[in-house]
């Protein structure tokens, strides 16, 4: 018996195989493409993103250099403080033992042809005058100023002369004055200490 010969047509077969490779090449170079893409896609995202850490650490570096010289600011002015207040209390303590063992006479001239002399406790006493007589004025207050000066016991006594320059009468103010003065004589010859102060309120 003869056997058939049977011939296979390789050539279209191979062109097919051919093209099959070629396809799956072009796919997978797609694909590795791909992949590279979104590998260097991810790594400037995280360049990135250690670029944004690298930011907010420098600002937290910031924030707590900041933060620690205010809070270095905020010590000082408090211990500041504090040493103001304690001075200030000090300051107090003394004002207050000096107000306590001291006598103090305001002696001033109102708008009404009167002298007034207020004493540290809240006293007032107002002395009327007469043009044409300055004796009054003179003995009254001088007998007023001793009266102080008797009740001042171991105090140490203050008077203190105000006037505004351009309110006061120059005979009232010469009268005023003649008075402390002999009052402060007396102070001297009982060996009562006694400080005048003569205080010109126009120039404050």
């Amino acid at each position: 018996m003869k056997r058939r010969e049977i011939f296979i047509e390789l050539t279209s077969l191979l062109d097919v195989i051919l093209i099959m490779i070629f396809i799956l090449l072009g796919q997978a170079k797609a694909q590795a493409r791909e992949a590279v893409d979104q590998a260097e896609a991810e790594r400037a995202a995280m360049s990135g993103m250690s670029y944004e850490i690298e930011a907010l650490k420098e600002e937290e570096a910031q924030m707590k250099a900041s933060f620690e010289e205010a809070e270095a600011a905020f010590e000082k002015e408090k211990a500041a403080l504090s040493e103001s207040i304690d001075a200030l209390e000090r300051r107090l303590i003394t004002e207050g033992v000096v107000m306590e063992n001291s006598l103090v006479l305001t002696v001033s001239a109102d708008d009404e042809a009167a002298v007034l002399l207020e004493v540290d406790n809240g006293e007032s006493i107002r002395i009327p005058y007469d043009w044409g007589n300055d004796n009054y004025l003179k003995n009254r207050l001088a007998s007023l100023l001793t009266e102080q000066l008797t009740n001042a016991d171991e105090r140490s006594v203050f008077i203190v002369f105000q006037y505004d320059r351009t309110r006061i009468y120059q005979t009232e103010y010469e009268v005023i004055g003649e008075v402390i003065r002999e009052i402060k004589l007396e102070a001297g010859k009982r060996e009562i200490p006694l400080n005048f102060i003569e205080l010109d309120i126009f120039e404050l």
